[in-house]
């Protein structure tokens, strides 16, 4: 079975470079672990080393995915797989587009590569709503 990949877009106010920034260097600060992690609220999520890695409340790790393509300012790819083994990954790719406001971005957000999942339109569905939430973090307000 395949399906399409997920799009979801947010509007971030700062320029294309610190938005970039803002979601690598900060992404523990934005993510709502509380809602979207492996081992919940009390830990932290961060980018080492090319991978994405969430620490838990006890020390505990688990590696997120892997950086497969940085072009700062403009786009980040990585392997998507919480919980999951890296050859359980899906593929998430993220552009940092300037607006006409010269202080806003547009973070565009791709999600494909369904078919590692058991349920892959079931996990599509749950994906779709749950990167409103985590994009609506990353810009302080609504996503679309």
């Amino acid at each position: 079975m395949s399906l399409d990949p997920l799009h979801r877009e947010v509007l971030v106010s700062l320029p294309p470079p610190r938005a970039f920034r803002r979601f690598v260097d900060d992404v523990g600060a934005w993510w709502p672990l509380e809602a979207f992690s492996v081992f919940g609220a009390g830990g932290t999520v961060e980018f080492v080393e090319g991978r994405i890695v969430e620490t838990g409340p006890s020390g505990e790790t688990a590696v997120w995915g892997t950086v497969t393509e940085s072009r700062e300012p403009q786009a980040l790819a990585f392997s998507w797989h919480p919980g999951r083994t890296d050859g359980e990954a899906s593929h998430v790719r993220v552009t940092f587009t300037p607006t006409d406001d010269p202080a806003v971005t547009l973070v565009a957000l791709e999600h494909g590569g369904w078919e590692v999942y058991p349920d892959p339109r079931a996990s599509r569905e749950s994906y779709g709503s749950g990167w409103v939430t985590v994009l609506g973090r990353l810009a302080g307000g609504e996503s679309r």
